[in-house]
């Protein structure tokens, strides 16, 4: 099938005006810079006529795909099967769980109705073996009201959750005990549910959850009160670009208002600092404080004894780590011996110990960092033992260790793909690990340290997808070289019956995970599909990271692009036929690729709620945060190395663009939808002949993606898959 046809010259007019910034570098003191989009910063009615007419476009273009209603049917065949959690045993004595049937917007949480571990074994359906205990899909007609946190009492009296408006990152946390289900449609559910607490926590963002143990009260992070929210029922958070600055770390006792909570750590000189608590699991003693300044792996670590403290703004911290050398994460601890991981002198971490009764503080090796494999997670275990994940290029190993820091055996050796561990806790004797790969949909194993040997690893419940084979499906991995000789791996999956001749159409993405979504488009069109693991993600520790980021920032590009090279040269993929995917710091990395790759070298580009206008992003909500991985625009150092990358301007004249679509959302309040916004009226004003389409696609009612209800996410899918198998020519084959 031949391409789709496209009109040039047919973008809807957009005002450039004569707004410029000034800058300063440190090679050419002050810059001027244009920024013509400037007034799509603001909502304003021209803003708005502005975004009518990109939607009306975008969906006419995307309407006309002849497989739109074949590929929505077969995505939602595809996506409609029994989605679920490992189980988790609270202090009430129930088992909870969540669960979606397949469509459901929201995913339920259910709880069992007595003490026993619920038994799938013979595929009993959830309310044979349990009860509704949350259903979010009764708290908004159209799915968009989504659990953002949850947190249940040490007693398991009661359990508090956040919940989130049209995907916006700020949440109202409600509380209500475990004695009262919501599992019955009642009308104005937010503001009129009684079975919920009059408690509400509003302006929370970036936030968990941690009770006292004494279930008096929860430690929570917010922001100042926005009066552009309205009230917690009213869908306005989400919409406005405001920067994200004095956070602080609250008290919350039950039963008071919010007005009454305690602020336990602020910092009125470092507006930027972002905070998060955690109380010592097993005896509640102790109160850990984390201060981050962005979103780097550092962090400090203040600890507080609660037996010889009131919870309050004259707590007496002990100082453990009070500068941002490293990163610093609590396990356990006995008594006043502590237990960490820190990447400190151990790019692939490593877990020492330290005893608060020692003065001097030491930090003393328990688990010795393997330089060849990246400590994942660890946690503490059976009283004495640690389960403990490693990835070892790029694949999970997951290991049991002894008390003393030795380990003892490997689990699931055979499994390569990513294993997540949950429902940990030091008291118990059992854990719960989740095993997901490429064609692997998921597998959740119980370990039970109390069973014998040869029994204590067993299946709890196996995933099954519905209208996929996932055996027809074959993934691999290989290794290339980036433009700098770094060699770079990266996995493969394809359906067993596309040829590895060069004449397959390849889709290109950082997301190894399971995806219904991509083994339909591999079968229905016979993709290549490609994640590589560039530079700038943590597979292989910090300096991995690091290898990506600020002045090394341009590796990340070049590892992508020379992956799309490989795909090519090694008759994996069609040259002019692969198409490139990400979201969030992807969507800067497939803009930023489109602009740095030689013409031709991809076959259509899809960008997901992008950074991409490099200069400004610290100036957006929770942007400044960022200026760890991609240096500070307002640095004349930093300069220099950003404004060659910005997507927004460095758009390549003179030169034929791929298929180009942007996809944001107006609820984003992360990477705000301004940033897709100016790109995209950049493209079309600097490549209107273009004889490739550079649309944008707005959704409404939806955020960066957290949250997002089944049915958006189905929508996401068509408008993806069938942009880039429109723009490709691509023939549907599975008839």
């Amino acid at each position: 099938m031949a391409p789709a046809a496209w009109t040039a010259n047919a973008y809807p007019p957009a005002r450039r005006s004569e707004h410029y910034d000034t800058w300063k570098s440190e090679n050419h003191g002050e810059v001027k810079v244009h920024d013509p989009y400037e007034w799509l910063e603001s909502s304003s009615e021209e803003t708005e006529k502005w975004i009518d007419a990109q939607v009306e476009l975008t969906s006419k273009f995307l309407n006309q795909v002849p497989d739109k209603e074949k590929l929505e049917a077969r995505l939602t065949q595809t996506t409609d099967y029994a989605k679920f959690s490992a189980p988790s045993l609270k202090k009430d004595g129930r088992w909870y769980w969540h669960f979606n049937s397949g469509l459901e917007a929201q995913a339920v949480i259910y709880r069992s109705k007595g003490s026993e571990l619920p038994d799938f074994s013979q595929g009993a359906h959830n309310n044979a073996v349990g009860e509704i205990f949350f259903d979010p899909n009764l708290l908004s007609a159209d799915g968009t009201a989504a659990i953002s946190t949850t947190a249940f009492s040490p007693s398991g009296e009661y359990f508090a959750y956040g919940i989130s408006l049209s995907g916006s990152d700020f949440s109202t946390v409600y509380v209500r005990p475990t004695s009262k289900p919501f599992d019955k449609a009642i009308d104005d559910p937010l503001s009129n549910d009684p079975g919920k607490l009059p408690d509400q926590i509003r302006f929370v963002k970036f936030s968990s959850v941690t009770w006292t143990h004494d279930n008096k009260g929860f430690f929570y992070q917010r922001y100042p009160s926005r009066e552009e929210h309205g009230d917690a029922t009213e869908d306005h958070a989400g919409t406005e670009t405001t920067q994200d600055l004095d956070a602080k770390l609250y008290y919350h006792k039950i039963g008071t208002p919010q007005s009454d909570d305690v602020v336990i750590a602020e910092d009125l000189e470092h507006r930027e600092y972002m905070y998060g608590a955690e109380v010592s699991e097993v005896d509640g003693r102790y109160l850990m404080l984390y201060a981050r300044r962005d979103t780097s792996q550092k962090n400090k670590l203040w600890i507080a004894d609660l037996t010889k403290n009131e919870i309050g703004p004259n707590i007496k911290w002990n100082k453990v780590i009070d500068e941002f050398d490293a990163a610093y994460e609590y396990i356990c601890n006995d008594g006043t011996k502590f237990y960490l991981t820190t990447d400190k002198d151990a790019p692939m971490e490593r877990v020492v110990q330290l005893d608060l009764a020692d003065p001097q503080l030491v930090m003393q090796n328990f688990i010795h960092e393997d330089k060849g494999a990246h400590l994942e997670s660890i946690s503490a275990v059976d009283n004495d033992k640690f389960v403990v994940v490693y990835k070892r290029n790029v694949i999970d190993e997951l290991y049991v260790y002894s008390s003393t820091g030795q380990r003892m055996e490997r689990l699931a050796a055979d499994f390569v793909g990513s294993i997540d561990v949950s429902g940990v806790k030091r008291e118990h004797s059992w854990f719960f690990a989740t095993l997901s790969g490429f064609t692997t949909p998921g597998t959740i194993q119980k370990y039970d340290f109390t069973a014998p040997s040869e029994m204590r690893c067993r299946v709890y419940r196996t995933t099954k997808v519905n209208g996929l084979i996932p055996e027809d499906f074959v993934a691999e991995q290989v290794w290339y070289s980036s433009k700098d000789g770094t060699r770079v791996p990266m996995f493969i999956v394809r359906h067993k019956n596309t040829p590895l001749d060069g004449t397959a159409p390849a889709f290109q993405f950082g997301h190894p995970v399971f995806s219904s979504s991509v083994l339909t488009a591999i079968q229905a069109y016979g993709f290549i599909y490609a994640v590589p693991n560039i530079r700038g993600g943590s597979e292989f520790g910090e300096e991995w990271h690091l290898a990506g980021t600020k002045e090394r920032k341009v590796n990340v590009f070049d590892d992508f692009i020379a992956a799309t090279q490989f795909l090519v040269s090694g008759k994996y993929a069609a040259p002019g036929k692969v198409a490139i995917n990400g979201g969030s710091n992807g969507g800067l990395l497939v803009a930023a690729c489109v602009n740095r790759a030689p013409e031709g070298t991809f076959g259509a580009a899809v960008a997901e709620v992008g950074v991409l206008d490099m200069l400004k992003f610290s100036q957006f909500t929770i942007g400044k945060a960022w200026t760890s991985d991609y240096g500070d625009p307002q640095d004349a150092h930093d300069f220099d190395f950003i404004y060659p990358i910005s997507p927004v301007h460095n758009v390549p004249k003179n030169q034929i663009l791929p298929p180009m679509l942007l996809m944001t959302a107006d609820h984003d309040d992360r990477v705000v939808p301004l940033h897709s916004f100016k790109h995209a009226a950049t493209l079309q004003h600097a490549a209107p002949g273009n004889c490739h389409p550079l649309l944008i696609r707005i959704d409404r009612k939806a955020g960066h993606g957290a949250g997002k209800s089944t049915a958006k996410r189905i929508k996401d899918a068509v408008a993806r898959w069938g942009f880039v198998a429109e723009t490709l020519g691509l023939k549907w084959h599975n008839e």
